[in-house]
């Protein structure tokens, strides 16, 4: 449909769309592959340092000063960055591992449960970043933060824990 827009003819857009979808060892897949990236682990790998700041700068910053509105706005940091690494993750991490791992369907398997794991945990991180981004406390909401950001943040620190030293590991050039 965007062909038009493209100013090549159907012939060349097919030739190089052709020439997109061959795996390394010549045949074609369906859709599109991604392709290996070098440093896609150690942007990932700073992603979570940041987020690990950002996690920390909202209790030290925000809760145990009692200061809501800081609270709020490093909540609001924390849930966009954390978002937009579960979606460099997503398209470039795990769609390439689903992809070079194609033939080993006991190890794809493994990384898709890891892909859904991840999903709940973001699930959680998510609900609990917008139940907290006021910057007015009820006193419910002092009670319960603490519980609620020990949680994630043990859930966040497994998860980091188990993609650095195990996840990562499997992302290699095919």
């Amino acid at each position: 449909m965007f062909r038009i827009f493209s100013g090549k003819s159907r012939n060349e857009s097919a030739t190089r769309d052709d020439r997109y979808s061959k795996n390394s060892t010549g045949g074609t897949r369906q859709g599109r592959t991604i392709n290996y990236d070098p440093a896609l682990i150690n942007r990932l790998k700073g992603d979570h340092h940041e987020l690990i700041s950002i996690f920390q700068r909202i209790w030290s910053e925000g809760y145990e000063r009692q200061d809501f509105r800081k609270l709020a706005q490093h909540l609001t940091t924390f849930k966009s960055r954390f978002q937009a690494h579960l979606i460099k993750e997503n398209v470039s991490f795990y769609v390439y591992l689903e992809q070079s791992l194609s033939e080993d369907l006991h190890t794809r398997q493994i990384v898709k449960d890891f892909r859904t794991d991840m999903n709940d945990i973001a699930n959680a991180v998510v609900q609990f970043c917008k139940r907290y981004s006021h910057e007015a406390f009820t006193q419910e909401m002092v009670r319960d933060f603490k519980r609620d950001y020990e949680k994630i943040g043990e859930a966040l620190t497994r998860r980091v824990t188990l993609e650095e030293k195990e996840l990562y590991t499997l992302y290699q050039p095919s």
